[in-house]
């Protein structure tokens, strides 16, 4: 392997990084945009559903028809997004609101609230407001 055909996997890795963070930044305001980042993902991928079978449990594995290893991450990381925003929707993908924190997260809460990346954050910001009363 030569170096163009590493610095052309690392280009290929930091593209599939920015779509994935465009995809939780734009989340709950462009649900249409981010169909689109992640469809467009998964056709360059070249993501294609498998159904397996093993040891008595049935599940589905994306996989990519490409050696490339950007494309298999791609079709993985994409593809669990979608199923995602399918069942919870696109506003339960977020990035923390915590001052200097780039963390992102999956909102499981009962009220679809969450805003933090962690306990941690969302414990701070709640002795916050309870403090400021």
């Amino acid at each position: 392997m030569g170096a163009g055909d590493s610095l052309g996997r690392l280009t290929e890795a930091r593209a599939l990084r920015e779509t994935v963070r465009a995809v939780l930044e734009r989340a709950s305001a462009d649900a249409a945009g981010i169909a689109a980042l992640i469809n467009d993902g998964l056709r360059r991928s070249r993501a294609t559903p498998e159904l397996r079978h093993d040891h008595g449990r049935w599940w589905t594995e994306i996989t990519s028809d490409t050696d490339r290893c950007a494309a298999h991450l791609a079709a993985i990381t994409l593809s669990a997004l979608a199923p995602v925003i399918a069942t919870l929707g696109p506003a339960r993908l977020g990035v923390c609101a915590g001052q200097n924190c780039r963390g992102t997260f999956v909102d499981l809460s009962r009220n679809g609230s969450k805003q933090f990346c962690a306990h941690r954050a969302s414990g701070a910001a709640y002795r916050r407001r309870l403090s400021s009363r």
